[in-house]
């Protein structure tokens, strides 16, 4: 679990969301590298959602995802932003994936790279909206997709459905370009 801060780089762990736009490919490159993911995830939701923002500030929580996560999967998620940076968080890194249209919120959208190319975007919609199995659903379905093994099945699950349409191939430096030139108006 790694936390993206809207300001600052966090208290140890994480990253501030300028640097985290600008890096995006390093830190996927240096995951893979140092085996520290095989894969990634973003956990998306309303800013209004106060069961799904509980869970994620929540530490237990945090150390029992982090925990599932372990070495097959880097999970980002933005961590305590403002209504407005939520929002186009959201719709900047849905565009950059081409997923904007296909998802609502809440959803956890995972995705492997691969030399560069950001690929095999999945994409589990969560529909619990309280605390107890809100937690319940995210923690099933990172380890529905941490359990799967790559494209075994043609039939998506209910969980998890395989991106249909949309980018199914995309350069990570494509990718960060695309957000940091969408995002612009926060940093500068």
């Amino acid at each position: 679990m790694i936390p993206i801060y809207e300001q600052g780089s966090g208290n140890g762990i994480g990253h501030g969301l300028s640097s985290f736009v600008q890096r995006l490919d390093e830190i996927c490159a240096e995951h893979l590298s140092k085996g520290r993911a095989k894969s990634f995830a973003f956990i998306f939701y309303d800013f209004t959602d106060q069961a799904i923002r509980k869970i994620l500030k929540n530490q237990g929580v945090f150390a029992q995802l982090d925990r599932l996560s372990g070495k097959d999967l880097s999970i980002f998620y933005l961590h305590a932003g403002t209504k407005a940076t939520v929002e186009a968080f959201n719709a900047h890194f849905f565009s950059a994936l081409g997923i904007e249209g296909q998802v609502a919120l809440p959803c956890v959208v995972f995705f492997r790279v691969r030399e560069g190319v950001i690929e095999d975007v999945e994409i589990a919609q969560l529909e619990s909206a309280d605390l107890i199995h809100g937690f319940s659903e995210l923690y099933g379905a990172i380890q529905q997709y941490l359990s799967a093994k790559p494209a075994a099945s043609p039939e998506p699950s209910r969980a998890i459905r395989l991106l249909k349409g949309g980018t199914k191939f995309l350069s990570v430096e494509l990718f960060r370009a695309a957000l940091k030139k969408s995002m612009e108006f926060f940093f500068y």
